[in-house]
Parts: structure tokens; sequence; C-alpha cells
């Protein structure tokens, strides 16, 4: 099992429903970068098939949708086959994912926990 953990908060699903095309793959980009700089700096390893388990760290206790993030893991999932940690990030070597809300924090962050299958 490894943990990688990304500091801050990426848009919801309801908040790029509102941006342009080009914002959200500006931003796309920008979560990607973010996870590949993350890998190399925790020393994450590749993994052929896992279950990931996303944990979202908020810095209150607002009422949230847990689907509205489901567009966060997309991102760190396109991000973490960029870096070379995932082969791909279809069923094949992701045959399940969850979204978890995590324990309030002060500056917010998402660990993401990756189960060796």
């Amino acid at each position: 099992m490894q943990i990688l953990r990304i500091e801050g908060m990426p848009p919801t699903q309801n908040e790029f429903r509102r941006m342009h095309h080009f914002e959200i793959a500006k931003r796309k980009k920008e979560w990607e970068a973010a996870v590949m700089i993350e890998v190399k700096r925790q020393s994450i390893e590749k993994v052929d098939k896992v279950i990931l388990v996303y944990m979202f760290h908020f810095a209150d206790n607002r009422r949230r949708d847990a689907d509205n993030y489901a567009t966060a893991c997309k991102f760190i999932n396109d991000g973490l086959v960029k870096a070379g940690i995932l082969p791909d990030d279809n069923f094949n070597c992701v045959p399940a994912l969850t979204i978890r809300r995590g324990e309030k924090v002060d500056k917010p962050y998402i660990s993401i926990v990756m189960e060796d299958i």
C-alpha cells in the first residue's frame, strides 16, 4: 500500500460545468503536473493493478456531494498514468475507486491510498 498526498483542492464538477473548455483543459494539465511532481517527490512506486481510495480533507465541515469530486479523480488518475505509476486507468488496472471525506484540516489536501491487488 502507498499513499500519495496532493496539496490543495481541485474545482468540483459543478464549478467545471461553468468553465470555458480552455480553462478546463488548463486546470487538467495543472493537476496532472502536480501529480507528476508529487509522485517523484514522494517516491511513489509503479503498480500494475490497484484499488484507489480518494480521501478529500477539507478545511471546514460544510456539506459536500462526493460525486462532485469525481472529476478530480479523473485528472489525478490521468496524472498517475502520465507519471508512469499506472499502466492505464481503465477497469483492468483500477477495478475499484472510492471517494471518501477525510478529517478536517487547516490546509485542504487529497490523499490517495493505492492498495496493490
